[in-house]
């Protein structure tokens, strides 16, 4: 019974080291930037050490490398306490406003100070813990003369934790955020609980046989296991400023790859070699077999119960959820539009027994509001059409075509539909209201269409269906790209609303009262990063400007000790250097155009002219293009 219960406990230590160190990795990935978050992942880390101790310890054979192993939890369990009095400051600060936060760091710093020394004389000496190790499944030290006093600095800690988590959650005005604080503080013993060496207590390891201690210590794992994740799923919220649903998707989505995948591996391991027993196995065979089934059944599992798991996020917005999820499959693109249009411009050529063929259509219209074509799709000799458009414009071509009204489909184009044009034979496309969209070219001699009764009736029919088709897809994206300019144009108002939304839910009367200094959250915003972009190099709208009472701007302030103009530059130019794609990627990238139109222009200084011909594009959609690169620039400003 002994022998089962140490193994239950192993397997239990290897569950709470996944998990611990699973929601380590999301916290410092996610939220790293905030400073509660910062404090519990010292507090992960430590049940990350301490735990990975335990599991190595329960297969340590020699006296030398329990010594060393059993001193390196030290690492963990000396942070403990210092952990717990930072997190309790942020806490604080949080709640009281930033105005506490200097008359509290003195405190972070010594208890991080006193964490090291005993860190130390844990390490190096006999001051904290001594003795010998004794036998049996729980090694551990007996105390030292030092080591009540790291009793009462952990005790101290928890106690200034707990009235932090109390202060906090009276502080909360919402709903949410005390439901919250009250998770925190009903769960935020779990690290002291996991970590806390309760055998070094004189005594305590002989008082209890070794299958009560064993019981006692599944219990505690199990529970710091639950307290942990519940611990981390409050604190994920603090600071982020996103709606509680994509913070908990994400959470649930890091539960899945994370810890579900983790222990399942675990489990499994620990049940090879008693298949491999029973079946007269190597448990080498066993576990290729095993990793080979499992590689393939995991993602599929995960898969599979992930969207029940979104339903119970998204119960409310469940049904615009699944029509944004669905979206991508539905959407026809761009690609799609080429699509159709090659494989419709090949048939037409087929029926006509021509060789080389193209279709026009607009472009996206710039700030300025004006239209222009371009080719959209290429059949046979791209030269002869290169030529063709180099020689004829097509914004002067189409207005001519414009013109030129087919009725159709339901009536067949007839041969004077087709404008003949230096080799080719242009026919108009409009929408279903009449809105012209652009044109269908073919290498086709006008004369022919005139002789021998001009075109068959067949091939007139499916030049009708065929261009029809054209013109719905030509519609269809065009429609698409105006509900995209106009989703992107109200992107970060969203951004903003989503923001204060999330600043109001977790709002105390200490920062309420600052929502209104927020910049990133002025209706303006956008304008003013623009207006400090155009004055990069000097100017009132730079030296003057709201930006300058940014967070960052203000921290860059503090740490380099610049002037505000020159903080306020260099936050912009990082913002824009953040927007440097990898140099692997293509040059021709979306990515690259959008930096380079910043870097040029704003960096640079130079006219916008000058750097549309750079870039090879026409003025109207480069400030199409540096809008969205200023809104990209406006989107980082804000989150930083």
């Amino acid at each position: 019974m002994t022998n089962l219960l140490f193994q239950f406990n192993e397997l239990l230590a290897s569950s709470v080291l996944i998990v611990a160190f699973s929601l380590l990795a999301y916290i410092l990935l996610q939220n790293w930037r905030n400073g509660i978050a910062r404090s519990l992942c010292v507090l992960l880390f430590s049940v990350v050490i301490v735990n990975a101790g335990d599991v190595l310890i329960s297969r340590a054979i020699r006296p030398t490398t329990l010594q060393i192993l059993l001193r390196a939890q030290w690492l963990g369990i000396a942070l403990v306490p210092a952990a717990y009095l930072h997190l309790a400051n942020g806490l604080l600060v949080a709640s009281q406003g930033a105005a506490a936060e200097a008359s509290r760091r003195w405190h972070v710093w010594a208890g991080y100070a006193c964490s090291a020394l005993l860190m130390v004389l844990a390490l190096l000496t006999d001051l904290v813990v001594m003795g010998g190790i004794p036998s049996g499944p729980l090694a551990q030290f007996g105390a030292g003369p030092l080591f009540w006093l790291y009793l009462a600095f952990f005790v101290a800690s928890i106690l200034v934790m707990f009235r932090a988590t109390v202060v906090a959650r009276q502080n909360s005005l919402t709903p949410t955020t005390r439901r919250r604080m009250t998770y925190l503080g009903i769960t935020f013993a779990a690290p002291g609980l996991g970590v806390f060496p309760y055998l070094v207590i004189a005594g305590a390891h002989t008082s209890l046989p070794s299958g009560a201690l064993l019981l006692l210590s599944a219990a505690v794992n199990i529970g710091v296991m639950v307290m942990i994740t519940v611990m981390t799923y409050s604190v994920a919220f603090q600071g982020v400023l996103l709606p509680d649903r994509l913070i908990k998707q994400d959470f649930v989505r890091w539960g899945l790859y994370g810890p579900f995948v983790g222990l399942t591996i675990i489990l499994f391991l620990q049940v090879v070699p008693g298949l491999a027993r029973q079946f007269g196995l190597p448990e080498t065979t066993l576990l290729t077999f095993g990793v080979m089934v499992m590689t393939v059944l995991m993602p599929i599992l995960v898969r599979r119960v992930k969207p029940y798991l979104d339903k119970l996020i998204y119960m409310q917005d469940q049904d615009e959820i699944d029509y944004l999820r669905n979206l991508p499959r539905s959407t026809f693109t761009t690609t799609d539009l080429r699509q159709l249009l090659e494989n419709s411009l090949i048939a037409v050529c087929g029926a006509l027994k021509v060789e080389t063929g193209f279709v026009v259509g607009p472009s996206e219209p710039g700030d300025d509001g004006e239209l222009s074509y371009s080719v959209k799709a290429v059949c046979g000799s791209r030269r002869e059409v290169r030529r063709f458009v180099q020689e004829h414009p097509l914004n002067e071509l189409m207005l001519q075509l414009e013109r030129v009204r087919v009725n159709h489909p339901g009536m067949l184009p007839p041969a004077d539909a087709f404008l003949a044009c230096n080799g080719f034979c242009m026919l108009p496309l409009h929408s279903p209201d009449g809105a012209f969209l652009g044109a269908l070219g073919v290498g086709f001699p006008p004369e022919v269409l005139r002789s021998n009764g001009g075109l068959s009736s067949d091939a007139r029919r499916l030049i009708s269906v065929l261009a029809h088709q054209m013109e719905l897809g030509l519609t269809t994206v065009q429609m698409q790209q105006r509900l995209f300019n106009m989703l992107r144009g109200l992107g970060p108002e969203m951004q903003s609303l989503q923001e204060l939304s999330t600043r109001l839910e977790q709002a105390t009367p200490a920062t309420l009262a600052t929502l209104d200094t927020d910049v990133a959250l002025q209706p303006e915003f956008f304008k003013l990063v623009k207006d400090a972009l155009n004055d990069y190099w000097g100017g009132p709208k730079l030296s003057d400007s709201p930006l300058l009472g940014l967070r960052v701007v203000r921290r860059v302030l503090r740490d380099e000790g610049s002037s505000p103009t020159r903080a306020l530059q260099a936050v912009l130019r990082k913002a824009i250097d953040n927007m440097r794609p990898d140099d692997q990627l293509d040059p021709s990238a979306q990515e690259w155009l959008l930096y380079n139109i910043l870097e040029l222009r704003f960096l640079q200084g130079k006219q916008a002219r000058d750097v549309a011909n750079r870039l090879a594009m026409s003025e109207s959609d480069f400030y199409r293009k540096q809008r969205i690169a200023i809104e990209e620039v406006a989107r980082q400003l804000g989150r930083r």
